[in-house]
């Protein structure tokens, strides 16, 4: 007998993810061949698209001369910044062109390969990053790309999304041609994390999945995918802050996997997130986590068996009750330390019905379970203010 909750075995879906995911403690170091074998690029110019935080600490340096000695011509970029803006990635976009790049290699976080991605379009495309924004599908394709995340969180390496800020606001571009040919997951370059970056970022990935677990396009390999992503969360974020390097391991293990679910798209979570984030400038994870209890509160009428799998999940197996399983997730970002609440984060609750218009005009998400209601999504941006789980579970029910 089928499950009505899970995914259909015999429905349209498409499941992305890398050709080739290369694993490994120093698995960066073997850039070189993995352009050589996965991508038959033997010789020519490199693209180092590079996190300044991972530059600084010596960890690009060995991958640059590794590439150099095996004929590479090497051009390394920073500069990128928390949250890439189009100026900054056309401009590297317009080095790229001019040094005639054969590919693209990023090494950072979710900013860094992002850009990485855009750069590779406009590589092979006319025009800027404001260009290609919504939904694209370039006729030249985009360049070779190989990415490697230096976060436990932004699952980027794995999907068809790159953010970018134009005039402002970010914006997204989903492309299948961004899934990159080559994914590295190297634990080396997450081992001196600060522990506010594990925290975020690893609340990031824990909404990737849940998100994609929810979403109407989730399919028999992205829900497979969401839940093993949530286990590994549930049982090493909080370890991996507190110091645990293999449970660190772990979590960029689970932030990939909950990438690669990521491309059934995300639902009310992230709106709500970006909207906190236009309100008082945070990171990316940081407003995830503020949003994620409430995106389970709105979403809480899932079909019960669903519901009952992502409690379980979320609780590691103590409940099956949502509201529960929300309170289990506010209680963990309290533990590692961020915010909860629009107090907390220093957002003024005047802002709350420009928040809920944002976000059900600008933000819209068709793969949510239940519909953008502006008058539901005050209320919940209310209940916020100061954590108040009953009230946001209370306006949502039904």
């Amino acid at each position: 007998m089928s499950n009505p909750w899970w995914p259909s075995a015999s429905a349209d879906s498409v499941f992305l993810s890398p050709a080739a995911v290369i694993g490994g403690a120093g698995a960066v170091r073997n850039l070189s061949e993995i352009l050589s074998t996965q991508l038959a690029i033997k010789t020519g110019s490199i693209l180092l698209a590079v996190d300044d935080a991972v530059a600084a600490a010596g960890l690009i340096t060995p991958v640059e001369d590794a590439l150099r000695e095996a004929g590479y011509e090497v051009h390394t970029r920073g500069g990128f910044g928390a949250e890439p803006s189009a100026e900054i990635v056309d401009a590297v976009a317009a080095e790229a062109r001019a040094a005639g790049i054969s590919a693209v290699v990023g090494i950072g976080g979710g900013s860094v390969l992002d850009s990485s991605k855009i750069v590779a379009l406009l590589l092979r495309n006319e025009g800027g990053s404001g260009d290609w924004t919504g939904v694209v599908a370039p006729e030249n394709g985009v360049a070779p790309l190989v990415l490697v995340p230096t976060t436990c969180g932004t699952g980027s390496e794995a999907t068809r999304i790159a953010m970018v800020t134009v005039e402002g606001s970010k914006r997204a571009s989903s492309c299948a041609l961004y899934v990159p040919r080559v994914a590295v997951i190297d634990p080396e370059l997450v081992s001196s994390l600060p522990k506010s970056v594990i925290a975020a970022t690893g609340m990031d990935a824990l909404a990737h999945a849940i998100e994609a677990l929810m979403s109407t396009s989730a399919s028999v390999l992205s829900s497979h995918h969401s839940l093993r992503a949530i286990e590994l969360l549930v049982g090493n974020l909080e370890k991996a802050y507190n110091g645990d390097k293999d449970a660190l391991a772990n979590v960029l293990w689970a932030s990939h996997i909950a990438g690669q679910s990521l491309n059934a798209g995300v639902v009310l979570g992230h709106s709500l997130a970006y909207c906190l984030a236009h309100e008082q400038p945070m990171p990316h994870g940081v407003s995830c986590a503020i949003a994620l209890p409430y995106c389970i509160a709105y979403n809480q009428n899932l079909e019960p068996g669903l519901a009952k799998l992502i409690a379980s999940a979320l609780t590691g197996g103590q409940s099956e009750d949502l509201r529960v399983a929300a309170t289990e997730v506010s209680e963990l970002s309290g533990r590692m330390g961020l915010p909860r609440t629009l107090a907390e984060a220093r957002i003024n609750p005047d802002s709350v019905p420009e928040m809920a218009r944002l976000c059900a005009t600008d933000y819209p998400r068709p793969t949510n379970p239940e519909p953008f209601d502006e008058q539901l999504l005050a209320d919940l941006f209310r209940s916020m203010e100061s954590g108040d789980l009953d009230l946001a579970f209370a306006a949502t029910a039904r």
